[in-house]
Parts: structure tokens; sequence; C-alpha cells
């Protein structure tokens, strides 16, 4: 990506437990209340279940626990659409709470990180600093949502 693109790209900004996380904006497509999630028996650990949005059913990842904050209570749920409008699928990714929406340029430098939790390296992309807190960009999250929406 070129540093024009990079500095135009929008992020939006969530808490997942303790975590401040930045998911790509060209990936989300709309964030509302939590709505009621049925738990499923045999879905990964970070999977909270389907709910039921605009009448179809929608697999909700629980992004806290994906990160490793399993006690995290999320309040609200954004949705992603994968693939094309017709016939594309969606994700819900349920947040602590939305912040709102900043320019990669707002956001200041990031760098890789090697080590994360396997499930995490599928979708943390870098690190990066907001203010005094740490930064999560999930730059990659279309990769572990394009295989949950399957």
């Amino acid at each position: 990506m070129n540093e024009k693109n990079e500095f135009q790209e929008s992020w939006l900004l969530c808490r997942a437990g303790s975590h401040l996380c930045a998911l790509p904006l060209t990936l989300l497509a709309e964030v509302m209340r939590l709505p009621p999630v049925e738990p499923l028996a045999e879905a990964p650990p970070f999977m909270s279940g389907i709910a039921v949005i605009r009448g179809a059913p929608v697999a909700v990842l629980d992004l806290g626990r994906l990160l490793g904050q399993a006690r995290t209570a999320p309040t609200r749920l954004v949705t992603a659409q994968i693939g094309d409008q017709a016939g594309g699928r969606v994700l819900g990714i349920a947040v602590a709470e939305v912040i709102g929406v900043r320019r990669a340029g707002q956001l200041g430098p990031r760098t890789a990180v090697p080590l994360l939790r396997e499930a995490a390296q599928e979708s943390v992309s870098a690190i990066g600093a907001l203010d005094s807190e740490a930064l999560l960009f999930l730059g990659n999250l279309h990769l572990l949502v394009e295989g949950m929406a399957a």
C-alpha cells in the first residue's frame, strides 16, 4: 500500500475487553446494540454464537475473547460484509465499546508484532499507540472473517 492510501485509510476504534482496537472501515457495514446471541455448543471459544440481524442468522465473534479477554462484556455489534453485496455474507463482531472513526494519519506509526496468540495472529496486523494506550490494528481481520463466513 502506498503512503497516500495508507494515510487515507479509515479505521473504526473500539474496545474489546481492556484492548483498544482499530478495525478497517472498508470491511464494516454497521454498528448496533448487541442483540440476543444464541450460543453454539461446538463453536470455537471466541465465537459467541448466532444472532438474528435483519431477519437473517449471523455468526457472532467476540473480539475480546479472540484477543484473550475471556471476561469481557460486549455491548455493541459491528457487522462485517464479506464478498459482494448481492452474494456476500455478514459476520457480527461483538465489542465492549465503539469510540469512533479515525484516518490512519491520525493514529501514528505502527509496528508488526511477531509473537501473538495463535488466533490473534490471523487478525492483529500491527500495534501502535494512541495517546498513552496501545492500539491493536486488526487489518488482517478479513482473513479470520472470511474463514468464519465461508
